[in-house]
């Protein structure tokens, strides 16, 4: 086991099911959590069921970091983000390997040059500049998770199946961070979390992105889980309609090496009954992460010229039932 000092930000379904592993695997682990999040953890610990197997764990955590850790692992919704960023500050220091684990298209690459496209979009991820700013891109390491995980009380966690995470460097790697991508990796297969690095890291996260705007939406329209949407003919064919489009506007930015939708809708249909996160949100009167999935993919369409009209419709009927119940932001 290394000596990795390792921070996890935000700890909903995804955060404490990486939280909980980290923990259950021995490694060195502390969390920064909010609200009723926060004191549930102080009183009662992280429970993770898996596979009908309870684990509970009392790691250090607190509303703000302590100070420079190793590796923070950022898992809230893309949308807060920046509200979380003065209590992740302290954790990053020089040399911290920064872990994003988002849905949707990330700040980051609208930073980058993969395509002159993506500048279009800081207004929409990243409004205050504030992510930019702070997180240093050369610290960063792009991640796509595949957790199918939900939370139905703070600190009471429930997984499907283990965790699958991939990695991969955002900048070239100019100091070593490869290297330590490879250890981290390394002590998370040890934790039970299936993870590998890549890279080619844009390609993963517009996979995950094209598997998310084709089954996020349409299951708030639905109620269907992702097994269901993957099967059943009539719901398929949507799945596979905007499977096309987003992975054309993928293409139209230059990112060609991905999944074929065939292989993507078996994903999908192998998770079983499992809801999918913006269902859960839903359901639960929370904020939506239709931003990060589906408009940041809608202005990418936008200023490529590739049409769209099965995901603005989808976004559309997402809206509409989004101002049909109150919103209850829950923080975590």
């Amino acid at each position: 086991m290394t000596g990795l000092r390792l921070c996890v930000a935000g700890v909903g379904a995804l955060g404490g099911t990486l939280a909980a592993c980290l923990a259950r695997g021995g490694a060195s682990v502390s969390l920064i959590a909010r609200g009723e999040t926060l004191s549930r953890l102080r009183t009662q610990g992280l429970t993770l069921t898996e596979s009908g197997t309870v684990f509970t764990c009392h790691p250090t955590v607190a509303e703000r970091a302590a100070g420079p850790v190793d590796v923070l692992f950022l898992t809230v919704k893309s949308h807060q983000l920046s509200s979380l960023l003065p209590a992740v500050l302290p954790a990053i220091g020089r040399d911290t390997l920064i872990v994003p684990i988002i849905n949707g298209v990330p700040w980051w690459m609208a930073t980058d040059d993969t395509s002159p496209a993506f500048r279009t979009l800081p207004p929409l991820l990243d409004p205050t500049g504030q992510q930019a700013s702070h997180l240093p891109t050369q610290q960063i390491a792009g991640s796509v998770a595949y957790a199918f995980s939900s939370s139905e009380a703070p600190g009471q966690i429930h997984s499907l199946r283990p965790m699958r995470l991939v990695l991969g460097l955002v900048a070239p790697d100019m100091s070593g961070r490869d290297s330590r991508l490879n250890i981290l990796a390394a002590l998370l297969n040890t934790c039970g979390i299936d993870a590998s690095v890549t890279g080619g890291i844009h390609a993963e996260v517009w996979t995950k992105l094209v598997s998310n705007v084709a089954s996020n939406p349409l299951s708030v329209i639905t109620g269907a889980t992702l097994g269901s949407m993957a099967t059943d003919p009539a719901t398929r064919a949507i799945v596979h309609a905007t499977l096309d489009e987003a992975m054309a506007v993928g293409m139209a930015c230059g990112i060609s090496t991905l999944k074929p939708a065939e292989a993507i809708c078996a994903m999908m249909a192998a998770a079983g009954p499992h809801q999918t996160s913006m269902l859960q949100d839903f359901r639960a009167g929370r904020f939506l992460e239709t931003v990060a999935i589906g408009d940041a993919l809608v202005a990418l369409a936008r200023a490529l010229a590739v049409p769209t009209p099965v995901t603005d419709t989808l976004l559309g009927l997402v809206a509409f039932q989004r101002h049909s119940l109150p919103l209850k932001e829950q923080t975590s």
